[in-house]
């Protein structure tokens, strides 16, 4: 009788290890997919972050204009910008 609940017992600690197991590798596929969304979303921020402080100022774009262009540049009015369609011909 002894002999049969020692087998048990270990059947049974063999299961719940096997479940354990099962259960925990379930878990580290859905962290590691988390964290790689995590890396390309903080990636993403970061470029919006830095185009936004390049292109939100003005007094920034004004400065680097007169670092790197020595001629003079002229300001356009968005309503002479022309907007093309599609040209198949």
């Amino acid at each position: 009788m002894k002999n049969y609940f020692i087998i048990f017992l270990i059947l049974i600690l063999i299961v719940l290890t096997s479940l354990t197991k099962s259960s925990t590798r379930e878990l580290e596929s859905e962290i590691y997919i988390l964290e790689e969304d995590i890396k390309t979303l903080s990636d993403k921020k970061e470029l919006i972050l830095l185009e936004n402080n390049f292109l939100s100022s003005p007094e920034r774009l004004f400065y680097l204009k007169k670092i790197f262009f020595e001629e003079n540049l002229i300001t356009l009015k968005f309503k002479k910008f022309i907007i093309l369609k599609d040209y198949n011909e």
